[in-house]
């Protein structure tokens, strides 16, 4: 591998134009006969072995017009257009790429107060094709902003004829977002230091069930039926319980199952999930797939 003087590495530093075709990335990279990932580690201010010493740290600054042609550009699973090859075409990291695309993904529906009765009509927590995801994916919105919706238009009265506590949407956002996670009610009443009647109020008005109480036969026939091959997202629509508590169910037991093909199809439904905003953990359970697996699509290495 070729070693760059610190001269070098200042002229690469002081020249790099992020988005411009003539002093981005692959030409710093050709220029220096060195690869785009090296002239990125370089630029970024990563520490370069080939260097001796660290480079102090710079922020990656995009202009508006770079991230608008990416949003616009982004072609999932395509080698001319998809996360890898953008990030190549305008000299940024495949992080700054995915980030363009994510915000993009957000903003292309407004929520006319016809969007808003469209998405509370077909609404069924727990039934495929019309839940928040399958809902979020149709109309072109987040997750967030479909519970956002659900919430506000179906407000419930309190419970045992109490004034409800009034709780501000910023914070209902986050209760929401803390359940996904797969936080329990006690735990998301520690955390926001509010009683577990206000958690449970917040997480009905979004029109969210509950998880329930269950005996110990259907406890056990989760655990076989998961062991036997099914995922936690499957158990989780048939018996109605948040996979995070049968993930702590069958954390000992490990499933019999064949070993599934990343297909394109498969790849989508991950930068699906990351755009949406979950991490590699929630979208691994999700889909069934490693989390090692889902973190390299990610990062455009499968």
């Amino acid at each position: 591998m070729r070693k760059l003087t610190e001269e070098q590495v200042i002229y690469c530093r002081e020249n790099y134009v992020a988005g411009d075709a003539a002093r981005g990335l692959k030409v710093l990279a050709e220029k220096f006969g060195v690869s785009v990932d090296v002239m990125k580690s370089i630029v970024h201010g990563e520490t370069y072995k080939n260097v001796g010493g660290k480079i102090h740290p710079i922020k990656e600054r995009v202009p508006a017009a770079v991230k608008e042609a990416i949003a616009a550009e982004y072609v999932p699973n395509s080698s001319e257009h998809g996360v890898k090859a953008l990030a190549e075409k305008y000299g940024v990291s495949i992080g700054t790429v995915q980030k363009c695309i994510a915000k993009s993904a957000t903003r292309r529906t407004k929520l006319t107060p016809e969007v808003k009765a469209a998405i509370m009509a077909e609404y069924k927590p727990y039934v495929e094709g019309h839940g928040r995801e399958a809902l979020a994916e149709k109309y072109g919105v987040s997750v967030a902003a479909i519970s956002y919706v659900i919430r506000e238009m179906r407000k419930e009265p309190a419970r045992r004829g109490k004034p409800a506590l009034e709780v501000a949407d910023y914070l209902k956002e986050a209760i929401i977002e803390a359940y996904d996670e797969g936080l329990t009610v006690r735990q998301m009443a520690e955390r926001f230091s509010l009683n577990r009647d206000t958690i449970k109020n917040v997480l009905a008005e979004a029109g969210i069930q509950l998880r329930r109480r269950v005996d110990e036969d259907t406890k056990q026939e989760i655990i076989a039926a998961f062991k036997s091959g099914q995922s936690l997202r499957q158990l989780e629509e048939i018996y109605g319980i948040n996979r995070a508590t049968i993930a702590d169910w069958v954390k000992d037991f490990k499933p019999v199952k064949e070993k599934k093909e990343l297909t394109d199809q498969i790849r989508e439904q991950i930068y699906r999930y990351h755009s949406q905003g979950y991490g590699a953990g929630i979208i691994a359970k999700t889909i069934g797939f490693p989390q090692s697996v889902v973190r390299r699509v990610i990062d455009g290495e499968l």
